[in-house]
Protein backbone atom coordinates (compact mmCIF):
# COMPACT_ATOMS: atom_id res chain seq x y z
CA UNK A 1 0.00 0.00 0.00
CA UNK A 2 1.12 3.73 -0.92
CA UNK A 3 2.21 5.45 2.25
CA UNK A 4 -0.33 8.76 1.00
CA UNK A 5 -3.68 8.05 -0.37
CA UNK A 6 -7.21 9.27 -0.32
CA UNK A 7 -9.65 7.39 0.67
CA UNK A 8 -13.41 7.49 1.03
CA UNK A 9 -16.02 6.56 3.82
CA UNK A 10 -16.77 3.43 3.35
CA UNK A 11 -13.29 2.30 3.09
CA UNK A 12 -12.46 3.91 6.53
CA UNK A 13 -12.50 0.76 8.40
CA UNK A 14 -10.37 -1.29 7.03
CA UNK A 15 -8.01 1.32 5.52
CA UNK A 16 -7.61 2.99 8.99
CA UNK A 17 -9.11 1.11 11.70
CA UNK A 18 -8.14 -2.24 10.68
CA UNK A 19 -4.50 -1.11 9.01
CA UNK A 20 -4.06 0.81 12.08
CA UNK A 21 -3.35 -2.26 14.38
CA UNK A 22 -0.27 -2.94 11.74
CA UNK A 23 1.25 -0.13 11.26
CA UNK A 24 -0.21 3.81 12.78
CA UNK A 25 -2.01 5.65 10.14
CA UNK A 26 -2.57 8.96 10.29
CA UNK A 27 -5.85 10.75 8.86
CA UNK A 28 -5.76 14.19 7.28
CA UNK A 29 -9.35 15.47 7.22
CA UNK A 30 -9.41 17.91 4.63
CA UNK A 31 -11.44 19.99 1.99
CA UNK A 32 -10.42 21.62 -1.63
CA UNK A 33 -11.56 25.21 -0.73
CA UNK A 34 -10.08 25.27 2.43
CA UNK A 35 -6.50 27.01 2.22
CA UNK A 36 -4.84 25.75 5.45
CA UNK A 37 -5.28 22.63 4.31
CA UNK A 38 -3.73 23.27 0.90
CA UNK A 39 -1.10 24.53 2.74
CA UNK A 40 -0.82 21.26 5.22
CA UNK A 41 -0.98 18.80 2.84
CA UNK A 42 2.29 18.81 0.86
CA UNK A 43 4.37 18.67 4.23
CA UNK A 44 2.29 16.15 5.42
CA UNK A 45 2.87 14.30 2.66
CA UNK A 46 6.38 14.58 2.40
CA UNK A 47 7.22 13.98 5.82
CA UNK A 48 4.99 11.53 5.50
CA UNK A 49 6.86 9.59 2.82
CA UNK A 50 10.57 10.34 4.43
CA UNK A 51 9.29 7.74 7.03
CA UNK A 52 9.28 5.22 4.22
CA UNK A 53 6.50 3.15 5.21
CA UNK A 54 6.49 3.46 9.15
CA UNK A 55 3.52 5.45 9.13
CA UNK A 56 0.76 5.76 6.49
CA UNK A 57 -1.66 8.58 5.51
CA UNK A 58 -4.94 8.39 4.72
CA UNK A 59 -6.33 11.96 3.10
CA UNK A 60 -10.56 12.17 3.88
CA UNK A 61 -12.40 14.75 1.85
CA UNK A 62 -14.82 15.98 4.58
CA UNK A 63 -17.58 17.31 2.23
CA UNK A 64 -17.57 13.64 0.79
CA UNK A 65 -16.98 11.96 4.28
CA UNK A 66 -19.46 14.50 6.46
CA UNK A 67 -20.84 11.74 9.08
CA UNK A 68 -17.16 10.53 9.29
CA UNK A 69 -16.69 14.02 10.18
CA UNK A 70 -18.78 14.34 12.45
CA UNK A 71 -17.82 10.84 14.26
CA UNK A 72 -14.58 11.87 14.81
CA UNK A 73 -15.23 15.77 16.17
CA UNK A 74 -13.63 17.38 13.04
CA UNK A 75 -14.72 20.99 13.97
CA UNK A 76 -12.24 22.61 11.82
CA UNK A 77 -10.01 21.70 9.34
CA UNK A 78 -7.39 20.68 8.78
CA UNK A 79 -7.85 18.32 10.99
CA UNK A 80 -5.07 15.51 11.68
CA UNK A 81 -5.77 12.48 13.73
CA UNK A 82 -3.02 9.38 14.57
CA UNK A 83 -4.67 5.60 14.95
CA UNK A 84 -2.94 3.15 16.74
CA UNK A 85 -4.53 0.05 17.39
CA UNK A 86 -7.95 1.46 15.72
CA UNK A 87 -8.20 4.56 17.81
CA UNK A 88 -6.88 7.75 17.98
CA UNK A 89 -3.51 8.87 19.72
CA UNK A 90 -2.62 11.67 18.90
CA UNK A 91 -3.81 14.48 16.65
CA UNK A 92 -3.85 18.59 15.87
CA UNK A 93 -5.41 21.25 14.39
CA UNK A 94 -4.59 23.86 11.85
CA UNK A 95 -1.94 24.20 9.36
CA UNK A 96 1.72 23.50 10.94
CA UNK A 97 5.21 23.65 9.50
CA UNK A 98 7.58 20.93 8.65
CA UNK A 99 9.41 20.85 11.56
CA UNK A 100 6.20 20.70 13.84
CA UNK A 101 4.92 17.58 11.60
CA UNK A 102 8.13 15.91 11.68
CA UNK A 103 8.45 15.91 15.19
CA UNK A 104 4.64 14.97 15.79
CA UNK A 105 5.48 11.87 13.17
CA UNK A 106 8.08 10.75 15.35
CA UNK A 107 5.92 10.44 18.25
CA UNK A 108 3.77 8.29 16.44
CA UNK A 109 6.23 6.08 14.42
CA UNK A 110 9.53 5.84 16.74
CA UNK A 111 12.75 4.89 14.63
CA UNK A 112 13.98 1.27 15.42
CA UNK A 113 16.41 3.22 17.56
CA UNK A 114 13.70 4.23 19.65
CA UNK A 115 12.27 1.01 20.09
CA UNK A 116 15.33 -0.66 20.82
CA UNK A 117 15.76 1.74 23.77
CA UNK A 118 11.91 1.75 24.52
CA UNK A 119 12.13 -2.29 24.93
CA UNK A 120 15.65 -2.02 26.52
CA UNK A 121 15.82 -2.77 30.60
CA UNK A 122 18.76 -4.31 31.44
CA UNK A 123 22.45 -3.20 31.04
CA UNK A 124 23.09 -5.42 28.75
CA UNK A 125 20.56 -4.13 26.11
CA UNK A 126 21.27 -0.16 27.44
CA UNK A 127 25.19 0.01 26.96
CA UNK A 128 25.21 -0.86 23.15
CA UNK A 129 22.79 2.17 22.92
CA UNK A 130 24.91 4.76 24.78
CA UNK A 131 27.43 5.98 22.19
CA UNK A 132 24.10 6.02 19.27
CA UNK A 133 23.88 9.60 18.30
CA UNK A 134 19.85 9.68 18.30
CA UNK A 135 18.71 7.54 21.61
CA UNK A 136 22.12 7.98 23.22
CA UNK A 137 21.75 10.90 25.95
CA UNK A 138 18.14 8.58 26.78
CA UNK A 139 19.97 5.64 27.21
CA UNK A 140 22.11 6.63 29.63
CA UNK A 141 19.38 8.35 31.75
CA UNK A 142 17.34 4.91 31.89
CA UNK A 143 20.60 3.12 32.35
CA UNK A 144 21.47 5.85 35.69
CA UNK A 145 17.76 5.12 36.80
CA UNK A 146 18.23 1.29 36.64
CA UNK A 147 21.66 1.67 38.32
CA UNK A 148 19.75 3.70 40.84
CA UNK A 149 17.09 0.96 41.25
CA UNK A 150 20.06 -2.24 42.15
CA UNK A 151 21.79 0.19 44.77
CA UNK A 152 24.38 1.36 42.85
CA UNK A 153 24.62 5.40 42.95
CA UNK A 154 28.04 5.18 41.65
CA UNK A 155 27.60 3.91 38.56
CA UNK A 156 24.90 6.26 37.68
CA UNK A 157 26.88 9.42 37.97
CA UNK A 158 29.00 9.50 35.54
CA UNK A 159 26.12 8.46 33.31
CA UNK A 160 24.00 11.30 34.29
CA UNK A 161 27.18 13.78 33.62
CA UNK A 162 26.95 13.10 29.82
CA UNK A 163 23.83 15.57 29.56
CA UNK A 164 24.33 19.12 28.83
CA UNK A 165 23.28 21.71 31.22
CA UNK A 166 20.84 22.86 28.73
CA UNK A 167 19.84 19.64 27.01
CA UNK A 168 16.12 18.66 27.03
CA UNK A 169 16.52 16.50 29.68
CA UNK A 170 18.85 17.87 31.92
CA UNK A 171 16.10 18.36 34.18
CA UNK A 172 15.33 14.71 34.26
CA UNK A 173 19.35 13.86 34.07
CA UNK A 174 19.40 16.78 37.72
CA UNK A 175 16.49 14.93 39.38
CA UNK A 176 18.45 11.35 39.29
CA UNK A 177 21.55 13.27 40.31
CA UNK A 178 19.18 14.24 43.37
CA UNK A 179 18.36 10.86 44.10
CA UNK A 180 21.75 9.47 43.53
CA UNK A 181 22.80 11.34 46.26
CA UNK A 182 20.18 10.55 48.60
CA UNK A 183 21.00 6.73 47.55
CA UNK A 184 24.87 7.64 48.60
CA UNK A 185 23.72 9.05 51.99
CA UNK A 186 21.74 6.44 52.40
CA UNK A 187 23.92 3.80 52.00
CA UNK A 188 26.33 5.69 54.23
CA UNK A 189 24.18 6.13 57.26
CA UNK A 190 23.18 2.58 57.56
CA UNK A 191 20.53 -0.31 56.57
CA UNK A 192 16.81 -0.03 56.90
CA UNK A 193 16.77 -2.63 59.52
CA UNK A 194 19.21 -0.91 61.94
CA UNK A 195 17.85 2.74 61.43
CA UNK A 196 14.51 1.46 62.71
CA UNK A 197 15.46 -0.35 65.24
CA UNK A 198 17.52 2.80 66.56
CA UNK A 199 14.05 4.74 66.18
CA UNK A 200 12.45 2.29 68.26
CA UNK A 201 15.11 3.01 70.83
CA UNK A 202 14.87 6.80 70.68
CA UNK A 203 11.97 8.47 68.34
CA UNK A 204 14.04 11.71 68.75
CA UNK A 205 17.28 9.99 67.07
CA UNK A 206 16.96 12.53 63.84
CA UNK A 207 20.14 10.99 62.43
CA UNK A 208 18.57 7.95 62.35
CA UNK A 209 15.33 9.42 60.88
CA UNK A 210 17.11 11.49 58.20
CA UNK A 211 18.85 8.23 57.31
CA UNK A 212 15.70 6.54 56.95
CA UNK A 213 14.01 9.03 54.70
CA UNK A 214 17.29 8.66 52.56
CA UNK A 215 16.94 5.37 52.00
CA UNK A 216 13.13 5.33 51.10
CA UNK A 217 14.00 8.09 48.84
CA UNK A 218 16.95 5.94 47.12
CA UNK A 219 14.33 3.42 46.28
CA UNK A 220 11.36 5.46 44.99
CA UNK A 221 9.35 5.28 48.07
CA UNK A 222 8.56 9.05 48.17
CA UNK A 223 5.46 9.16 50.60
CA UNK A 224 7.49 7.33 53.38
CA UNK A 225 10.66 9.47 52.40
CA UNK A 226 8.76 12.66 52.60
CA UNK A 227 7.00 11.46 55.42
CA UNK A 228 10.08 11.14 57.54
CA UNK A 229 12.20 14.18 55.63
CA UNK A 230 9.56 16.12 57.17
CA UNK A 231 9.58 15.00 60.85
CA UNK A 232 13.26 15.64 60.86
CA UNK A 233 12.14 19.51 59.59
CA UNK A 234 9.74 19.43 62.74
CA UNK A 235 11.86 18.53 65.50
CA UNK A 236 14.34 21.79 64.67
CA UNK A 237 17.41 20.12 65.36
CA UNK A 238 20.44 18.84 63.33
CA UNK A 239 19.88 18.07 59.94
CA UNK A 240 16.45 20.11 59.43
CA UNK A 241 18.14 22.27 56.74
CA UNK A 242 19.53 18.74 54.73
CA UNK A 243 16.24 17.29 55.08
CA UNK A 244 14.50 20.75 53.97
CA UNK A 245 16.60 20.64 50.94
CA UNK A 246 15.69 16.85 50.04
CA UNK A 247 12.25 17.07 50.30
CA UNK A 248 13.06 19.66 47.45
CA UNK A 249 15.26 17.32 45.52
CA UNK A 250 11.78 14.28 45.74
CA UNK A 251 9.77 17.17 44.44
CA UNK A 252 11.90 17.95 41.44
CA UNK A 253 11.71 14.15 40.97
CA UNK A 254 8.24 14.20 41.34
CA UNK A 255 7.18 17.43 39.36
CA UNK A 256 4.57 20.22 40.71
CA UNK A 257 1.66 18.49 39.40
CA UNK A 258 2.35 15.16 41.51
CA UNK A 259 -0.78 14.99 44.68
CA UNK A 260 2.62 14.20 47.17
CA UNK A 261 4.28 17.28 45.80
CA UNK A 262 1.68 19.32 46.78
CA UNK A 263 0.41 17.93 49.87
CA UNK A 264 4.18 17.85 51.26
CA UNK A 265 4.86 20.87 49.77
CA UNK A 266 1.92 22.57 52.36
CA UNK A 267 2.81 20.28 54.95
CA UNK A 268 6.72 22.01 54.78
CA UNK A 269 5.37 25.73 54.41
CA UNK A 270 3.59 25.12 57.88
CA UNK A 271 6.33 23.82 60.05
CA UNK A 272 8.70 26.46 58.14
Amino acid sequence: MAPVHDIAAKDFETAVLAKSHDVPVVVDFWAGWCAPCRMLGPTLEREVEALNGRVLLAKVDVDQAQDLAAAYQVQGIPAVKAFRQGKVVAEFTGARDAGFVRKWLAGIAPSERQQALERASSVELLTPLLDDAEVGLAAALKLAALHLASGKPQAAGPLLERVPMHHALHDRAEALRQQARLAEAASALGDEASLKTRLERDAMDVEARFALACVFASRGDDLHALEQFLEVVTARKARREDARKAMLAVFDRLGGGSPLTQQFRRRLQAVL
